[in-house]
C-alpha cells in the first residue's frame, strides 16, 4: 500500500512538471502489476460464509456478483458460542449425506470443499474494496480454471448480485443465475 501512495506521490510530481503522462502511467501499471501478481496463486485458509473466505495470510475475500444465503443456524450458535475466529465445523467425507439438510448447510458445505485449502487466482474489477473492508475478487481454481462465482450460482448456492461498477463478468454471472433457475437448482429451485 505504501508503495501505491509513493507511486501516485511521484505521479502527480510528474504531471506538475509536465513530464511525459506516458511514462508516468507506465510506472504506475508496472507498480500496480507487481502487487497484482501477488494474487496469481494464493491458498484458501478458512471458507466463512458461502460468498466470503479468508486467505492463508488472513485477507479476507468477498466474491463479487453472489448473495449467500444466510449461515446455517448450526453455524450460527457455534459461532455465538466460540466467536468467529474460533468457529470450527468439520465434515467427514465418509458420512452420508443428511436428507434433512437445508438449503444453507448444503451451500456452505458446497463452498468450503470447492475452496478449502485449494489453490486460486484472484481477478479484481473496479472496486477492489467492500464497505466492511473486505477484498472484492473474481476466484478461480488454479488445478482446473474453474470460475468459482459463477458455478455456485451455476449449483443454485447463491443468488446473483451485480453492483456497478464491478460488471466485468455480468454476463457470465448472469448466465450461470439463469442456467440455476432453468435446471430449478438449490435456492432457485424453492
Amino acid at each position: 500500500m505504501r508503495r501505491i501512495i509513493y507511486l501516485f506521490g511521484f505521479i502527480l510530481c510528474l504531471q506538475l512538471t509536465n513530464v511525459s503522462t506516458t511514462f508516468a502511467q507506465t510506472a504506475f501499471e508496472a507498480v500496480l502489476g507487481e502487487q497484482l501478481d501477488q494474487y496469481k496463486d494464493v491458498v484458501v485458509a478458512k471458507v466463512t460464509t458461502v460468498d466470503t473466505f479468508v486467505l492463508d495470510d488472513g485477507k479476507r475475500v468477498r466474491m463479487i456478483g453472489i448473495k449467500a444465503p444466510d449461515l446455517p443456524k448450526k453455524v450460527q450458535a457455534e459461532r455465538e458460542v466460540a466467536g468467529e475466529m474460533g468457529f470450527v465445523m468439520r465434515r467427514q467425507d465418509d458420512e452420508e449425506v443428511d436428507p434433512t439438510t437445508n438449503i444453507e448447510q448444503e451451500a456452505f458445505d458446497f463452498v468450503r470443499e470447492l475452496l478449502e485449502g485449494k489453490h486460486v487466482r484472484l481477478e479484481f474489477d473496479h472496486e477492489r474494496k467492500s464497505e466492511d473492508l473486505k477484498t472484492l475478487a473474481y476466484v478461480y481454481l488454479l488445478k482446473d480454471d474453474t470460475f468459482v462465482n459463477a458455478e455456485i450460482i451455476k449449483q443454485g448456492y447463491a443468488s446473483l448480485s451485480i453492483r456497478p461498477p464491478n460488471t466485468k463478468y455480468e454476463d457470465t454471472l448472469r448466465e450461470a443465475y439463469q442456467e440455476a433457475r432453468q435446471e430449478r437448482r438449490g435456492l432457485q429451485g424453492q
